[in-house]
Order: structure tokens, then sequence, then C-alpha cells
């Protein structure tokens, strides 16, 4: 069973270009069925939708993204490709692989881990999907290039909106691991055809849920361990060049979220995404730790996190605030700063003037020849009749 969210990075960029309007894609899958001797590509969805035309589903998707800016994702593909084997035991029928995907779209949407521990299904997605029969040889597949594969083909494309029917939640399958973990989702799948095609019975009784948990878990570390083995092509210098120039926009980001003392070294950075090969872990890594900049947090060691992920967060900065302009001077005390002095004020200040001018005088040290009359008594007398007031 192979699940996979394309990447339209990696994934033919000209064929699932997906931030603007659904035609595009819907014409690739369109000229594959045409290709396969069919008039043209038939999409389902939701049960109850019934079949879909090509033009309805770009108008259900190019309808679906209220509030995402104008160059952003607007939907996503999958492909869903059970083995020969399975596609035999089903009987390469079209209506089971129809379920399998209602069911799989489910999974999908509930692998979403949303604020406030919301769940969405199935019916919460806006998807279309369309299965295909066949498959050329492309790149490294043996057998001469563009010649159909032999045996069962059969594989779903399905296309997703980057937006829940409501439009209020983005979904982003190729986002941080802690909003969508693809893993788990292609663990997920995998367990489903087990129990699709029988080669796992759970049933009903008590423990079945944590029996197909462990199953997931098992399938998971499957597909991880596979992953490790499989080389990986090597990065030619221009788009090696290509991801250091956009790390450097992203660390701008990052660091604009930060205090000073706190923010990381660009060539830092790029070092270690060199020596991780770029790979989704390193960006997994970036993006949590700007999540925690966001959140107050700072990651202690952040560049041997993002080499080796053994760093956890730091303390949360609680007297740490991005500095803000003062607020703007009351009328009021404008008014009160502005005003001037009364009349009383200013005729009170000869009088005062004068009374320092004798209590300094009269607190002066005597000399030897002078009246030795005691300071206090210097003091009462001029104190005799002298009140005034502000």
């Amino acid at each position: 069973m192979y699940a996979k969210v394309l990447n339209p990075a990696t994934h033919g960029r000209k064929v699932y270009a997906n931030n603007g309007s659904a035609r595009r894609a819907t014409n690739y899958l369109e000229k594959e069925a045409r290709e396969s001797g069919k008039p043209g590509a038939e999409f389902f969805g939701t049960e109850g939708a019934g079949k879909l035309s090509a033009d309805q589903v770009v108008e259900m998707f190019d309808n679906n993204h209220k509030g995402l800016g104008k160059d952003a994702v607007k939907f996503h593909s999958l492909v869903l490709s059970p083995s020969q084997e399975e596609l035999a035991l089903l009987g390469n029928d079209p209506q089971k692989l129809e379920q399998f995907t209602r069911t799989a779209m489910q999974l999908y949407a509930a692998n979403f881990n949303l604020k406030g521990g919301r769940e969405l299904g199935e019916k919460d997605l806006v998807w279309a999907a369309t299965i295909h029969t066949e498959r050329k040889n492309r790149g490294d597949d043996e057998g001469p290039q563009g010649e159909l594969k032999p045996g069962y083909q059969t594989h779903v494309h399905v296309l997703v909106s980057a937006r829940d029917r409501e439009q209020k939640i983005t979904l982003n399958p190729l986002g941080a691991a802690d909003r969508f973990n693809r893993v788990s989702f292609q663990s997920a799948v995998h367990v489903e055809m087990d129990l699709a095609v029988g080669r796992v019975n759970l049933g009903a009784e008590k423990g079945a849920a944590g029996r197909r948990q462990r199953l997931e878990y098992k399938r998971g570390a499957d597909i991880q361990a596979r992953a490790r083995e499989r080389p990986k092509k090597e990065l030619t210098p221009e788009q090696v060049q290509k991801k250091l120039d956009r790390l450097d926009g992203q660390v701008a980001r990052l660091n604009s979220k930060l205090p000073a003392a706190a923010q990381l070294d660009p060539e830092q950075v790029k070092d270690a995404a060199r020596e991780r090969k770029f790979d989704n872990v390193f960006y997994n890594r970036l993006g949590k730790i700007e999540r925690n900049a966001e959140k107050g947090n700072l990651t202690r060691e952040p560049i041997e996190y993002l080499r080796t992920g053994r760093v956890q967060p730091g303390p949360q900065l609680d007297n740490w605030q991005p500095a803000s302009a003062p607020p703007d001077m009351s009328a009021r005390l404008q008014r009160v700063l502005n005003k001037e002095p009364s009349r009383a004020a200013t005729s009170a200040i000869p009088s005062i003037e004068r009374r320092i001018n004798q209590l300094a005088a009269a607190l002066k040290p005597a000399s030897r020849s002078q009246d030795m009359r005691s300071e206090e008594e210097k003091i009462r007398e001029l104190n005799k009749g002298q009140e005034f007031e502000l």
C-alpha cells in the first residue's frame, strides 16, 4: 500500500501547481484518463455527492479558499496506491476503491491536531478523487520509458482543499508534524487496507482499538525504516543555493520574534541545514523554534536542536515583551501641564522667597561679636505674624 501527500516542489511543480486554480490539476488528470482510452476523468467525493465532472471539481475548489492569500496554497494532492496483491484481493473493484478512499479521507481529516482538541471528519473536507488504471515507466523504473507497466496498476488521485468546508481552518498536510503527522496518516491507511483485504481481523470485542493502535505504530516504524534506507538524490548546486537563499528569509522572520540576545546566527543555521541535507526533520525543528518564539518561549541551544533534536525548549520569557510606543498624552493632562499659574500662586512667590531668606539668616551660625540670643528665640520672633497661604 502506498499513500502519499505530494509535494509540488519535488513532484512536478508544473503539473500540480496548487497556488491558483485547480484547473491545471484536473486538466492533467483528464489527460491521463484520455490516454488510457476514456473520454475524460470521472470524479467522486463525499458519499451522496454522486459523480462529478472536471468543471464541477474546479468550481468546488476555486470557491473554497476564502481567507487565503493570492499566492497561498489552495489545495493539496494525494495518491492512494494499493499493491498488485491488494488490488487482486479487492477484485480490482472501483466501487471498493471508492469506499476505501472515503475511509482514507476520514483518516486524513482525523489526523489534524487542531486548537481546543477540535476533531474533523471527512464531511468537513472539500475533496474529489478519480481512479486511474494504468501507469507508465518513468524515471528510474525498469523497462522502456513510456511503456505501460504490467499487472494491476490501479491507483487513486485525490485533490483536497487547503480550507475546510466552512472556510475557517487552513489544512496543510505538508506542515509541521505536530499539526499533521504524515507517517501517522500513512500507517493508518496501511492498516485500513489490511482490514479491507482481510489480512487483519480486529473484531469488535474489547481491546480492538488498542490492537489497531499497536498495528499502526508498527506500520509507522516500518515506513520510517524504509525511508532511512532509501537512497536520496543529491541536490544540485543550484538547488542548494536556492534553499540557502530561502533560509535567509526564514531566519530573518524567526529572529524578528526573538530578543536580540537570543537571535540565531544565519550562517550556523545554514551549516545545520547542510549537515542534515535539508531534510524535513530540519525544517520541522526550525518551525518549532519559531512557534516557541511566538509563544514567548526560548529554545535552549537552538543550533544543536536543529542538528540533533536532543535539546528541549527553554523557559517562558515572562518578562520579555516586544517594545511598544508610549500612549498619546491625554488631552486632560495636556491642559494641566499647559495651564497658566493662578494669580494667588503668582502673588505668593515673593512671600515665599522672603521667608526662605529670613530662615537662612536666622539659622546662620552667630559670630562672637553678635548678639548671643538663642536661634530658637530668633525663629520664634520671625514666625510672629508671618502666616500666609498659597
